[in-house]
């Protein structure tokens, strides 16, 4: 290690603020809901259109964004003001959910309640977040008076952390139709909400109560009453023990023979939930295809019986390194894998520190890996911050990592190693195409944050042209190398340079302007 300083960071190293930058890159190695909807971001991404040249807007895009844009000025004036608010009035239902998208995006603080209220509560889906100024209480009440409240199948209100769950409740309990709701964040949904969807909504098939206050026992109504149930999130609830699953799961027995032959995805991230909760439920999902068990206690998984999981996340627990290598073992559908800080016991704190992650050793990596070889359908892959991966491992293509990168990594379109302290340059040989007929990596995205790359790195690099997103946060690349790097990968848009030392401060953000001055500098001089 060289004596190199490290210290507890952000696991993964994407930014915690989610904005388009890293749009790419899925919450699993994310600790908490603070890091990934409150906190700044302190990421220096450089960004580019690849296309923008040769992209010309719809005209559709273009009128959107023009009323967006002069939306201050048209209210100014109440003759054109009223005119306005008729033409909204009478625009279709799928044309006024496209301005009202565009009015988000652009003049959001122009979208006050009493606009929003009689002019874009319409339509099929409703979405709102905490993000528009205008969006109150009487905003949400105004959902449950709409006129196509019978008909509205989509609700989505996002992070609304001071509004009281009877509001919710009330709201829900008008809205039969209903197929997804979504209250992410929304920290006072409670008991009411949850038995207001199970009584009012028999429909449901997706429920997000992540990071919200519903307890346990307050889903049972829910689970006996919605059949068609597909998705349920209930990461990040604090009062989800196994006491409380364990009421939870008297009362489902009681009823009989209690199945979800439909639930197709199941999270439990950051619950304080182990073996003795989460095993019996998994045991009554013969279907399940998508589950999130990171940062939980859990220990000794038992998969539902059908094989068909195609997403597994495992994030910071404590499932032994023999066990991992049986749970992926006979997945052949696995499309999404997490296996970050593996060993990790932080589950519910924003950092992993030096000493987690140490479950995957070489000898683990290297049986995982034969495992993963006949998952065909694999597309994403994390193994941040196991810090034990590499460690007193030798250089070039034998090593562990190099076989998976050689084996599994170049076969997926996203690849996440942030925080892997011993990846070398030399491992990233499996990059590169054995000969002309092998092609190059299906790689999308690359996580290289935080570990010791360098530009004896960039030859393998330079091999993934389908790349879009590099992150090289803390690493040893240098402005020399980037700049060859850029030649030969033509799509990438998104570059992170976040404490690059051999690239200057005021390069990083717009590093696609640096090349472009560079290779007319070339073109100059040749």
């Amino acid at each position: 290690m060289g004596g190199r300083k490290r210290s507890s960071r952000n696991i993964g190293g994407p930014p915690a603020k989610r904005s388009k930058a890293n749009a790419s890159q899925a919450d699993d190695d994310i600790p908490t809901f603070q890091s990934q909807s409150t906190a700044p971001s302190t990421s220096t991404f450089s960004i580019r259109d690849p296309h923008a040249a040769d992209h010309l807007p719809s005209l559709t895009t273009i009128c959107l964004r023009a009323f967006a844009g002069n939306m201050q000025k048209l209210s100014s004036d109440p003759e054109t003001w009223e005119d306005v608010k008729y033409s909204l009035r009478e625009l279709p239902d799928v044309l006024v959910q496209k301005v009202f998208a565009a009015c988000r995006q652009i003049c959001p603080t122009l979208l006050t309640h009493a606009l929003i209220a009689p002019y874009f509560l319409r339509g099929s889906s409703v979405v709102l977040s905490s993000d528009l100024p205008g969006v109150n209480r009487s905003t949400l009440f105004a959902i449950g008076d709409m006129p196509s409240r019978d008909k509205l199948r989509e609700l989505e209100l996002t992070g609304f952390s001071k509004i009281a769950d009877s509001v919710f409740a009330s709201v829900v309990a008008k809205l039969p139709s209903l197929r997804k709701l979504n209250l992410r964040g929304c920290t006072k949904v409670g008991s009411d909400t949850a038995h207001s969807a199970a009584n009012h909504c028999p429909q449901l098939e997706v429920v997000n109560f992540n990071y919200t206050a519903v307890p346990a026992m307050a889903l049972a109504p829910l689970l006996q009453n919605c059949s068609h149930l597909e998705v349920l999130k209930v990461a990040g609830i604090v009062s989800w023990t196994d006491h409380a699953c364990a009421k939870l799961w008297s009362v489902l027995r009681a009823s009989g023979d209690f199945q979800l032959p439909n639930l197709r995805s199941l999270k439990l991230r950051q619950a304080s939930v182990g073996d003795a909760s989460v095993n019996p439920i998994l045991a009554v999902c013969p279907n399940l295809r998508r589950l999130d068990l990171s940062f939980t206690p859990i220990k000794h998984p038992v998969l539902p019986s059908g094989k068909l999981l195609e997403k597994l996340v495992l994030t910071s627990t404590n499932v032994s390194g023999n066990e991992l290598v049986s749970l992926v073992t006979g997945l052949p559908g696995l499309k999404v894998l997490s296996l970050g800080a593996m060993g990790g016991n932080e589950f519910t704190t924003a950092t992993i520190s030096q000493e987690s992650g140490t479950t995957i050793t070489d000898d683990i990596l290297r049986a995982i890996t034969d495992a993963l070889e006949d998952c065909h359908a694999l597309e994403r892959v994390s193994l941040v911050w196991n810090t034990r991966i590499g460690f007193n491992a030798g250089p070039g293509p034998r090593a562990a990592l190099a076989q998976f990168i050689r084996r599994v990594g170049r076969r997926c379109t996203h690849l996440n190693l942030s925080g892997i302290l011993h990846l070398r340059p030399s491992h990233l040989e499996g990059l590169a195409p054995d000969g002309p007929e092998e092609g190059p990596p299906r790689l999308e995205y690359l996580n290289l944050n935080n570990t010791p790359v360098d530009d004896n790195a960039i030859p393998y690099l330079s091999a993934c042209t389908n790349l879009k997103t590099l992150e090289l946060a803390g690493t040893r690349v240098t402005k020399v190398g980037l700049l060859h790097l850029l030649d030969a990968c033509k799509d990438l848009e998104k570059l992170d340079l976040t404490s690059c030392r051999g690239v200057r401060i005021g390069e990083r953000r717009r590093f696609f302007e640096v090349w472009e001055e560079w290779k007319n500098e070339e073109r100059r001089l040749h």
